[in-house]
């Protein structure tokens, strides 16, 4: 008889077979089996013609295992031992306790509430493995749609067919200037500044090519009333507020890049209403992962203690 042939045994026959090998009384291991004995005897010699080996030596007294039967006695335990581990395994990642999250993400996002609720992710669920993924919008977009991550995290991204945007949170967009910039010690005694006292500063932006945040701020200025003077454009946020403490430039950013500024940047709100903007994490519409709805819940949650602390950033 083949392999093939041998792995039609069940593993109810492997059962009966540990039970006798444990009794060594087909009488006894009947009956612990609830069945009778000649179904068992028969199990057991199919077994053994199927094996082409003598499991057991039988006599009118006794029962007992063969060489044979107790090297197969040794490795049986182990199928039922992998049989639950894999039962375990599927029971977990369906519950979203183990698997793989492909995690796509600008540098700015990684700021506030996302490290947080990274962390929180990983105490919470330290069997699935996590990997971040630090690329341009455009490029997560296509790694998400290519099923090469499973979630995206970045502002104001594009519509896109098969893909399901969900709005995190809201920040204030906020004045990055020198620290010994002119701006930086005028403003109104909470520290605002108009947008359009910026209208003769040069400014260090995103991309506008690469950038729709870019070009929404730079919209933002338009509205004000004037064109921004823009000297340097740059894609990380690193760069843009190194080069800001140089006093190259002016800049406009998210509330949160205060956590990432140099000694020699200084941040003053806008007055008298400050622009908004989002953080999305985009994902596969319908997408059933369980390990990505346990990612969600808990960046909703570590945004809504940020809120409920008084932080500035809002749904």
């Amino acid at each position: 008889m083949n392999l093939a042939e041998i792995r039609q045994f069940n593993l109810r026959t492997l059962r009966y077979f540990l039970v006798l090998a444990e009794e060594l009384h087909f009488g006894r291991a009947a009956r612990r089996l609830n069945m009778s004995q000649p179904p068992l005897s028969q199990q057991i010699r199919q077994l053994e013609e199927a094996l082409q080996v003598e499991l057991f030596r039988r006599s009118h007294h006794s029962v007992e295992l063969t060489i044979a039967g107790r090297a197969f006695l040794e490795r049986v335990p182990l199928v039922f031992e992998q049989l639950d581990k894999a039962v375990s395994h599927a029971r977990m990642t369906a519950r979203g306790q183990v698997g793989r999250l492909e995690i796509g993400v600008i540098s700015s996002s990684l700021v506030g509430v996302i490290p947080t609720a990274l962390e929180t992710f990983r105490h919470r669920y330290p069997e699935v493995e996590w990997q971040l993924h630090e690329l341009t919008p455009s490029a997560q977009i296509e790694a998400l749609v290519e099923r090469r991550i499973d979630i995206c995290l970045f502002r104001m991204p594009p519509e896109h067919e098969g893909l399901h945007r969900e709005p995190i949170m809201q920040e204030e967009v906020m004045i990055a200037l020198p620290r010994a910039h002119p701006l930086a010690q005028d403003g109104t005694q909470d520290g605002a500044l108009a947008l359009d006292a910026l209208r003769d500063q040069p400014f260090v932006m995103f991309g506008l090519r690469q950038s729709r945040f870019a070009d929404y701020l730079h919209q933002c200025c338009l509205q004000a009333g004037f064109t921004p003077q823009i000297r340097q454009q740059v894609v990380e946020v690193q760069s843009l507020l190194s080069l800001v403490g140089a006093n190259m430039g002016v800049a406009l950013l998210p509330d949160s890049m205060r956590e990432l500024a140099p000694p020699g940047v200084v941040f003053r709100s806008i007055a008298p209403v400050a622009p908004q903007v989002p953080l999305y994490a985009i994902h596969r519409r319908g997408d059933p992962s369980p390990t990505l709805r346990h990612f969600l819940e808990i960046i909703r949650e570590k945004v809504a203690e940020r809120t409920a602390e008084g932080g500035t950033t809002r749904r």
